[in-house]
This record gives C-alpha cells, structure tokens and sequence, in this order.
C-alpha cells in the first residue's frame, strides 16, 4: 500500500460484468458485433486503471484545535499537505472510533484542508492516516496512495449534567452515626470492618474480639474528605455511556470536591489525578464482562475516607446490587446506590440503613433525582 494500489471503481466492476456477459452471450450465440463490443469493456477498463495512476508520495501533518472535546460538541482539524493539489487527486481522511472504521471525504486535496468533526458519543478517536485518490475521467478505475503523516488521537469526554454540590461528611449535610465524626486532619472517623489490603496496625484489636471480626481503625485524611465513585462496567456500550454520563457528572459536580474514580474493570483514576484524567478514564472505557465485581467492592470498602456512590445499569443481578449496597453500608458514613437505565424488572434488595438508592431512566432522571432528592440528608 505504500506505493499506491488501483483498482476498478463500481462502475468499472459493473462495465466488466456486462462486457463479460455481452461477451459471453454474443460470441455463444453466434452475434459476433455483440460480443466484440461486450470484449471492449475490459481495454477500455485496462486504459482507464493506467490513467488512474497513484498520485505522487506526499508528507501531511495533521493538528487539531482540542484534543479533549465533550460529546456532542466539535473539533477542527487541519491537514497541511504540501502542495497536493495536482490533477484530478481528492483527499479522504481515515476516522476510527469504538463503532468501527470510516472514511471521511475531504474534497479536491489542497496544501491545507481543514474539516470538522463531531463525535456524539464518547469514546477514543484515531484520525488518520489521510489518503489521496485519482480517478479517470470516466470513472472507471480508482487509485489511492496514503499519505506520509502519523494519525492523531482525540478524547471524547461523556456529556455531563449539573448536579447539587454533594458536602463532606461531617460538612453541611452531617452524617450522624457513631463511626462518622467531624472530619479534620488526622482525625479518628470510626471502626469498619476489615477488607483485603488493609494496613494490619489499624486493626483494633479490642473491638475485634468482642465483635468477632477483624475490626480496623478509620482516620479521615482531610478537613474535607471527597467521595469515592465506583462505576460497573461489566455490560454494553450503551449502558456504560450512561453510567460514564452519570460519572461525569459527579466528577464536575463541583471544583473542590476530591473524586477517586474506580472501574470494576480495575480503571482508576485517584482524587489527586483531578477531573481532567477522571474524565479521560470515562472517555477510554469499555465494557469488561469479566470484571470482578465482589473484588471491586472488596476494594470500595478499604477506600478513601468519605462518601461513596456506585454506579449501576439497572440490569444489575439483584444479588449484585445486595453486595454494592453491603460494601457501602461497611463504611458507616451515608452512600448512594444509583441504578441507571431500563432495568428487568427484579425488584433490588431495600437499603441498609446509612445507604440511600436512587433509581434513574436516563442519565438527566439521575441528575433530577439528585438534586431533588438530596440524598445526603437525613
């Protein structure tokens, strides 16, 4: 391919296919001037591959006004070619995103061409590389030479939409149980129970025997301690975009709110990383069917000080709803348990107490029933 290939357009295919039959027909049948002119097509397709030559090798360089863009919203993109507009020779542009491959006319190529491009849903995008294309006059025959450039890669960040400022605990909005107190520097939160990669010298261990189970001691790191947001990624594309939407939105709820992003899949994205990489990670996501999700939760219970939110498709198992809810009642400080999407009808398990569930349609029904609901109250 570097040298260029060519090949019959469809209508070549289709002139070679009636020539053939003409051809065929005619000199079967014993009408020689009807298969002599049915023989025509495959010279004068021969002629117009070798009019259709490959255009000559040029270098592009491609450069884009953002290389982070929301979904839904533009992105320009500039290709300097280098003077390749010579002859009968058109640019296309190479696009490949999560859905597939497809190529994008660019129109008579110029020593500079410029396009917008709109992805509407999030996800990665390669651009590149861009190809030249001949034709003959008749257009019968195709030639296409790629171009020397390297492709470029856009991010395409999940919509979001604006929710109430969701307050530390211990903040406006006051947890009150015993294990969640006033959050300050170093301060002693409480007792949970023990997870795997907890810090053995936190296990009290007085607590732990009268309770039976490995108790460990719980400080809070900051005077304002963020959030913890776990989002399931085990099913389609469809309804992880929800849930990234959903992620977003929580990411962007407010600029001084630390998130640390979990995936089940095992993507993580830790509050100091800030909302640009939590945004990248939700842009990159892709459905992980096999994710260990009881590990994740596993994982969710030992996690950052402060609330936490999972992030489920309403087609959750129920027993996999029980086992989100059960880890953020583990962590004694007042948690949300959010189901988007059309679920399958199964009933999810009540809340513990200090969990709060909210159900949601669509990513807008979860930022409706957030703010209305302000479920971080008691």
């Amino acid at each position: 391919m570097a040298g260029g290939t060519t090949r019959p357009t469809r209508r070549g295919w289709g002139l070679l296919a009636a020539g053939a039959v003409l051809a065929g027909g005619g000199l079967g049948l014993g009408y020689l001037a009807p298969g002599a002119l049915g023989a025509l097509a495959f010279p004068t397709v021969g002629l117009a591959m070798a009019l259709a030559r490959p255009p000559r090798e040029i270098r592009a360089h491609r450069r884009v006004t953002n290389a982070r863009v929301r979904a839904g919203e533009s992105v320009t993109v500039i290709v300097a070619a280098g003077g390749a507009g010579m002859g009968r020779v058109t640019a296309a542009e190479r696009v490949t995103a999560a859905a597939g491959t497809f190529v994008l006319p660019l129109g008579p190529a110029r020593a500079e061409m410029r396009y917008e491009l709109t992805a509407e849903r999030r996800g990665a995008l390669e651009v590149g590389p861009l190809s030249l294309v001949r034709t003959d006059p008749l257009g019968l025959a195709r030639a296409v030479r790629p171009a020397q450039d390297e492709t470029v890669r856009l991010l395409v960040h999940p919509r979001h939409h604006e929710l109430a400022l969701l307050p530390a605990a211990g903040a406006g909005g006051r947890d009150t149980s015993a294990a969640a107190t006033r959050a300050t520097e170093g301060a002693f939160a409480g007792l949970r129970e023990h997870a795997p990669g907890d810090d053995v010298r936190q296990i009290h261990w007085r607590t732990s025997a009268r309770r039976g189970r490995l108790m460990v001691r719980e400080h809070a790191d900051s005077a304002r301690p963020g959030v913890t947001v776990l989002v399931d990624d085990r099913l389609g594309p469809a309804e992880l975009d929800d849930l990234a939407e959903a992620a977003a939105s929580i990411v962007l709820s407010g600029p001084d709110l630390p998130v640390d992003l979990r995936l089940a899949g095992g993507g993580h994205s830790p509050a100091a990383a800030g909302p640009t990489a939590h945004l990248d990670l939700l842009a990159e996501a892709v459905a992980r069917p096999d994710a260990d999700f009881p590990a994740a939760c596993a994982r969710l219970r030992s996690g950052p000080a402060g609330r936490a939110i999972v992030l489920l498709p309403a087609a959750t198992d129920p027993q996999d709803v029980a086992l989100a809810l059960e880890a953020l009642a583990a962590r004694r400080v007042l948690s949300l348990a959010a189901l988007i999407g059309t679920g399958s009808g199964a009933e999810p398990p009540p809340p513990p107490p200090g969990v709060r569930l909210l159900r949601a349609e669509t990513p807008e029904d979860f930022a409706a029933g957030w703010n209305q609901s302000r479920w971080w109250t008691r």
